[in-house]
């Protein structure tokens, strides 16, 4: 009887998926983006020294916020090409 009735949720969920398409793939990415932020940063923990390299234009600490912002802003597309 579980093994229905879980059947019959993921049925509905994707329903659900197929009729708000853009909108449940934003909300599932939102409910995970927390997740996959600790992911990412994991690795990072360990860490005792940074060093930034850069080119022309802005260089180092600087240049973080855009490239944050920019990962951020990518993350939705890449997720629906997924």
């Amino acid at each position: 009887c579980r093994a229905r009735a879980e059947a019959a949720a993921a049925a509905a969920k994707a329903e659900a998926f197929g009729q708000f398409q853009d909108a449940a793939v934003v909300e599932m990415v939102l409910k995970r983006l927390p997740q996959v932020a600790e992911a990412v940063a994991q690795p990072l923990l360990g860490t005792r020294r940074v060093t930034l390299v850069g080119g022309s234009g802005d260089v180092g600490v600087a240049k973080i916020p855009a490239e944050i912002l920019d990962l951020v802003t990518r993350l939705p597309g890449a997720v629906g090409a997924l």
